[in-house]
């Protein structure tokens, strides 16, 4: 994790470990509750971190890293699922007040953005093993022509100097992550204060999540980033099931991973605007892989170096190959991925009938179980996308008993937003 704040103040990899896990168990951490869930939920954040850092600047990458990966995937996996059983939510404040947890978000916020802008050329997909090799590289002969429109906006744009000297699709993508985190982090204070009902809370996982070393490890994967935007935006959206269907059919147009968060969310919005959300989803859903394919703009070209995902490097495509490097099936036969899909598959189908009548908590749960179990078969760089989920996770942590939270009814909504605090019409 180098870059010119950390080597300005002389920050390895391990120390900044340490200090997010100190700072992490300083702040959130209950002392006088031991044993508490939230406790053991903080310590298994960190469960993930050997296996990135030993991902981290290693020439070639150690595949026992992915086996770590795997394994701390699979218990984030059991631990989404215990969390549907869990019905008793103790309100636990943080350590830190409101004015202390919110001077830390916009400061570590304020730090993260300004390496965003800063960090030189290549240094992104160095510090990050999620980010697929040539990611930064140019792109190809004939692309240029087309997207010089493009080209010649962004360099008119009031941009910061330190963005100027890059390519475009580098400063667009370095524009996108600023906004994307802006937007991520709002979101996660707007469903604390709106649907935790508690200021508090919302501030507390916007903090954990800034301080969280996988944050800073895909500071520019606009990949992760920005599809966890969007689902953490249609939580604090989710009675309005048009603009929630936009939202999570973006992220899965943006993402392959997030496919299976279509049928998850139309069955949480069975009968209550299911065919709004899935109307609207399948929509936006369909005009991405269109846009990709028939634009003379070669719109793929730009999509994938802003950090998009393709249906063949999640291996969904008939004619799949393993990577050489930079995955868990690097070294096994992408064959074997077929039972793990037909299991997920299978799970999705599961997860989107029951439970019949989901709450707002068991949507989060779930929808994180999703997340993390697609990283078992995406087939390149699978184990290693921690903050598509991580957002998710956090607030499946920190959420109190959201039984009460459920999707209603046009009449209903429309009489719950005259009292409302944010009125959802």
């Amino acid at each position: 994790m180098n870059g010119s704040l950390v080597i300005d103040l002389g920050i390895s990899p391990g120390v900044w470990l340490f200090l997010s896990l100190l700072l992490c168990l300083t702040i959130f951490f209950k002392f006088s509750r031991f044993w508490s869930v939230r406790n053991l939920d903080l310590l298994l954040l960190f469960a993930l971190a050997p296996g990135m850092l030993w991902l981290v600047g290693s020439e070639p990458q150690p595949w026992m890293a992915f086996v770590w990966l795997f394994a701390g995937s699979a218990l984030w996996l059991v631990r989404c699922l215990l969390d549907l059983g869990d019905s008793r939510r103790p309100f636990l404040e943080p350590n830190l007040n409101m004015a202390g947890l919110a001077c830390m978000a916009i400061g570590v916020l304020g730090l993260l953005l300004a390496e965003t802008v800063s960090l030189p050329l290549y240094e992104g997909a160095a510090r990050n093993p999620a980010e697929p090799s040539g990611r930064d590289d140019p792109p190809p002969a004939g692309t240029v022509g087309p997207n010089a429109p493009i080209a010649k906006a962004v360099k008119n744009a009031p941009l910061p100097t330190a963005l100027r000297p890059n390519p475009p699709q580098e400063i667009l993508k370095r524009v996108l992550a600023s906004l994307a985190q802006l937007g991520l982090v709002a979101a996660l204070i707007g469903v604390g204060w709106r649907h935790f009902e508690r200021p508090v809370t919302g501030l507390a996982v916007a903090t954990c999540y800034l301080l969280l070393p996988y944050t800073r490890i895909a500071l520019v994967d606009c990949g992760q980033i920005l599809p966890a935007a969007l689902i953490v935006t249609a939580l604090l959206f989710y009675n309005r099931p048009r603009l929630a269907g936009a939202l999570i059919g973006l992220a899965a147009g943006w993402m392959p991973a997030c496919l299976g968060l279509v049928p998850l969310w139309a069955g949480f919005y069975r009968g209550r605007g299911a065919k709004r959300f899935l109307a609207v989803g399948l929509l936006v859903l369909c005009v991405c892989v269109l846009l990709t394919m028939t634009l003379p703009v070669r719109l793929d070209v730009w999509g994938r170096a802003l950090g998009a995902r393709s249906l063949k490097e999640a291996g969904l495509t008939l004619n799949f190959e393993s990577p050489s490097v930079g995955s868990f099936w690097s070294r096994v036969d992408g064959h074997y991925r077929i039972p793990v899909l037909i299991l997920y598959l299978a799970f999705v189908t599961i997860v989107t009938f029951w439970p019949a009548q989901k709450n707002l908590g068991e949507l989060i749960a779930l929808s994180a179980a999703l997340l993390v179990g697609s990283q078992f078969w995406f087939l390149a760089e699978g184990g290693t996308m921690i903050v598509l989920y991580l957002p998710l996770t956090i607030l499946m942590m920190f959420r109190p008993n959201l039984s009460g939270k459920r999707a209603l009814p046009l009449a209903t909504r429309e009489r719950a937003a005259h009292g409302s605090l944010f009125p959802v019409r």
